[in-house]
């Protein structure tokens, strides 16, 4: 495969994409993209991109230049997950994270929890709020940090407890959302969203084994790489938070 990854690691479906890539040492080209600023909505980028105006978008080429001559495109982090597995050149590192054909079931019960991931953990995200709260005036963080913030937050909340009841009856020294001691697709994309909290400062105290699920795949060398520069965002919005974002006692 001779791949380019349009995206931005800022994005967390984006770092769980590049991720699985550097898992499965399948070499790409990285090309950033400005999302912040529009870049994915621009005409050039729906139409020699991704025609859903998202990132990450995947290119798939035989020559140099992939934006005009791509023999595939993809969209959608999960799917281009799926793909990256199935075509990867090592297929018994790719089915320890993804099966497919090779175990059905277990490959249904990763989508399901992939599909679980968009409603309940994915929509709840407040990172990119948290982020623009930073940038407000000091005077309006406490007002939207009880309009805005706290609400994502409360809502978050069951699905935690959710994923805590799941955890709870596996066995303590392998926590996966699938079962057994390696990761799925499920997992990378979950604690993807969910590390963006940890990134900042926020702890898990009502949700240990949620949090020892998190650890474990956040401590990853490709994952820390992947996500440096969420870690160094995190850090600078916890030092200058004045304490506001009340990081030990949100998610009790």
């Amino acid at each position: 495969m001779n791949l380019t990854l349009y995206a931005n690691r800022l994005s967390q479906p984006c770092r769980a994409v590049e991720i699985l890539l550097r898992e499965l040492d399948v070499p790409y080209t990285w090309h950033e993209v400005d999302f912040a600023n529009g870049q994915a909505r621009e005409p050039w980028f729906a139409e020699r991109i991704n025609a859903l105006k998202t990132i990450p978008a995947l290119l798939e080429t035989a020559d140099d230049d992939p934006a005009m001559n791509a023999d595939f495109r993809l969209g959608e982090s999960h799917a281009i997950q799926r793909y990256i597995c199935r075509q990867a050149d090592n297929q018994e590192k790719a089915r320890c994270w993804y099966p497919g054909e090779q175990d059905s079931r277990r490959a249904a019960k990763i989508d399901q929890w992939l599909a679980w991931h968009h409603g309940n953990i994915r929509c709840h995200d407040t990172f990119h709020d948290i982020m623009n709260l930073h940038l407000t005036l000091p005077m309006l963080k406490y007002e939207l940090q009880q309009t805005r913030i706290r609400p994502l937050q409360e809502r978050l909340k069951s699905s935690l407890a959710l994923l805590e009841h799941h955890f709870k009856h596996q066995d303590a020294s392998a926590i996966t959302l699938c079962g057994g001691k390696h990761s799925t697709l499920a997992d990378l994309s979950m604690v993807c969203e969910l590390y963006q909290i940890i990134a900042i400062g926020y702890r898990l105290p009502g949700y240990p084994r949620v949090a020892r699920w998190i650890d474990t795949i956040a401590s990853r060398p490709h994952f820390q790489n992947v996500s440096s520069e969420i870690i160094a965002q995190g850090r600078s919005i916890r030092e200058q938070s004045g304490g506001y974002l009340d990081l030990e006692h949100t998610f009790i």
